[in-house]
């Protein structure tokens, strides 16, 4: 490869790798004139930011549509689109190739490494090990998100049955339950209980809905018991007792669960460690031992 062709290569990957990176970082209008003119409705592009096209086209392609398979409607527990995704994991790849590609392309230039193949094809894979590590990212923020919203839920129903315990009414339970609780996604559930009344909604189904979207089963069965209670005037002390502890249990053996997990991965580095200070304290005496019924 000649200095010139080198030269070249490396100004197309670092304009690829800056240009992905400015569409990347740049999430508001570039004036407050545009500002103006997206809410007012006379923004030819419809308040679409200039680059901004390519993520939405992408997410109708093949990987698009294998996103949406994956996750489902998982992404918008998180608040993301596919067309995020799509551009997160193809803003990443992208990065981390052109700048992979311009160190190469410049060591080789100077002769401190030699010319092969196999380094642009380490930057591809390299690259879409970026792209991947993205991808997890995405996936790994859902399943935290569910378990905080599980835990929540966890959270509010023993309150309620606590609550019910004293004689409280369903409501005032519930009303003691959101006062009590704490945590973001406990903030969440609050927000959406006591916003409820104001949307013109019965607190059930406030519950119920919340429920359906993060998929916890035993909100949307305390939902269910509520109903019964503030349209047949069924007392639900018991079942709701009966689903707290069922809640305790599961949550108990999950935590057991990762503490063996926990217990497991940490197996390795102790024996490794164990094994390491014997030999370490154990050498001199060989040596020495060794020594002597040589001499």
């Amino acid at each position: 490869m000649t200095p010139l062709q080198t030269g070249a290569l490396v100004a197309v990957l670092l304009g690829t790798a800056g240009w992905c990176g400015a569409v990347a970082l740049r999430r508001t209008p570039r004036s407050l004139a545009e500002a103006r003119r997206r809410m007012r409705g006379d923004d030819p592009s419809n308040g679409t930011p200039f680059g901004s096209e390519w993520p939405t086209s992408l997410a109708s392609t093949r990987f698009g549509r294998s996103i949406v398979e994956r996750f489902g409607d998982d992404l918008g527990i998180v608040d993301l689109t596919p067309a995020d995704v799509v551009s997160r994991v193809v803003v990443s790849a992208t990065i981390l190739t052109g700048t992979l590609g311009a160190a190469t392309a410049a060591l080789t230039s100077m002769g401190l490494l030699p010319a092969s193949f196999v380094w642009w094809v380490a930057c591809l894979a390299l690259g879409a090990l970026a792209g991947w590590i993205a991808l997890r990212d995405v996936a790994s923020k859902i399943e935290l998100r569910r378990l905080e919203v599980r835990q929540a839920a966890n959270d509010f129903i023993q309150l309620v049955a606590v609550g019910l315990t004293t004689d409280q009414s369903v409501e005032e339970a519930v009303r003691f339950a959101l006062a009590v609780g704490s945590s973001p996604a406990f903030d969440e559930l609050r927000r959406v209980v006591l916003a409820a009344p104001q949307r013109g909604v019965a607190v059930w189904d406030a519950i119920n809905e919340f429920g359906e979207r993060f998929d916890v089963r035993e909100l949307r069965e305390f939902a269910a018991s509520v109903e019964r209670q503030g349209l047949q005037g069924v007392s639900i002390g018991d079942s709701v007792a009966t689903l707290a502890a069922s809640m305790r249990a599961t949550a108990l053996d999950r935590l057991e669960r990762e503490a063996d997990k926990a217990n497991a991965n940490l197996s390795g580095p102790t024996i490794g460690f164990v094994v390491t200070t014997i030999v370490f304290l154990a050498y001199p005496l060989a040596q020495r031992i060794s020594d002597a019924f040589g001499g």
